[in-house]
């Protein structure tokens, strides 16, 4: 069974399908289950000349016809998503901001001709039967990195909510590419998203419990909510992000906020005292400093202090040992960010007379 690796271009798959050489549901492939914004996101990554996963055929040839007939082993919803766009039937939504509202009509000569030239890795099993495909993917599936909770929510997910957060993460690429507040090799595996997901539940319902069962769960429970439910909290995350970094990062980039737990906690206290996060059992013990806003001239030397105090270890009796104690524990519960979230609050929160 040969196992032919090549690359084709989008024209080449149209014109395939023109002819019925192409099948994108054999029997053992499910139906089309993409979403309008998932199918959206792979023509932008196309027309951005961005690569996608390589395609796997079962090429089945006819010598007395001198024909070829390429079934679809894996790979099947995106050549869907390639051919109703080449069709008419696909409109861009913002998930695809350089070409938002545009079918393939819309788009100019240049964009129409990149698009049909792009290029598509497919490795080809040539004349394999069914037992010889199957055996090929548990020898693919053998050699796989066991997906992350993330990774996996990027996969099962296709609503606004996945997409809302991942916009979010793809915006604020400083945060991993720069500063390091997820590490590169995390960010790979879309761990960024976790810690954005974790803002935006703070945002919609204050700070809590966390980690990626939380996050599953708050996943599944937005499924049935649209674009503009989110757009309000994506405002808002934007906002505070941009003031914390305007404010810190000069001087703590390199510090303990600037590491994922502890930059949701100073996220969380900025947009608490914004008024932007809703009370919780975390905020349980400044409820009175609600709304006050930040005072960052004050927030800098107590920051540093904060900062300082994990850099030096344990403090068992000082001013910041509930702090330091807390970021030693598991970092995702309540019981370990319910001090941190006080400490920050306190520590950057304007005075009454100043607010």
């Amino acid at each position: 069974m040969p196992s032919i690796p090549q690359t084709y271009t989008v024209s080449d798959f149209i014109e395939w399908q023109a002819k019925k050489q192409l099948v994108l549901a054999p029997e053992f492939q499910r139906g089309s289950v993409w979403s309008p914004s998932a199918k959206v996101f792979l023509i932008d990554t196309i027309l951005n000349d961005l690569p996608m996963p390589q395609i796997y055929f079962r090429t089945k040839l006819n010598a007395q016809s001198q024909m070829a007939v390429r079934e679809v082993v894996d790979g099947q919803q995106r050549l869907r998503a390639i051919l109703e766009f080449a069709s008419g039937n696909l409109k861009l939504s913002s998930k695809s901001p350089n070409f938002k509202g545009k079918t393939y009509r819309d788009l100019t000569v240049e964009d129409q001709e990149q698009f049909l030239a792009y290029r598509i890795p497919v490795v080809q099993l040539v004349n394999a039967n069914d037992a010889e495909v199957l055996e090929v993917f548990a020898r693919l599936n053998s050699y796989s990195v066991k997906v992350t909770p993330a990774e996996l929510r990027h996969a099962e997910f296709s609503e606004p909510v996945k997409w809302a957060i991942y916009d979010a993460a793809r915006h604020w690429s400083v945060l991993w590419g720069e500063l390091k507040v997820v590490s590169t090799r995390d960010t790979v595996r879309l761990k960024h998203t976790t810690l954005i997901a974790e803002m935006f539940i703070s945002l919609d319902r204050g700070l809590g419990d966390g980690g990626e069962t939380q996050i599953t769960r708050y996943y599944k429970l937005m499924r049935k909510e649209e674009d503009d439910y989110f757009t309000p909290l994506r405002e808002h995350l934007d906002e505070v992000v941009a003031e914390i970094l305007a404010h810190t990062r000069d001087d703590f980039a390199e510090s303990t906020f600037y590491d994922a737990p502890n930059f949701l906690i100073l996220f969380a206290a900025v947009a608490f005292l914004k008024s932007y996060v809703p009370a919780s059992k975390a905020s349980e013990g400044v409820l009175e400093f609600s709304g006050r806003g930040i005072d960052w001239e004050k927030a800098s030397g107590n920051l540093s202090a904060l900062a300082q105090a994990i850099d030096e270890g344990a403090e068992e009796q000082g001013p910041h040992s509930q702090f330091v104690s807390a970021t030693k524990s598991t970092l995702h519960r309540i019981s370990s960010r319910k001090p941190r979230f006080e400490a920050v609050v306190k520590a950057i929160a304007a005075d009454v007379a100043g607010a």
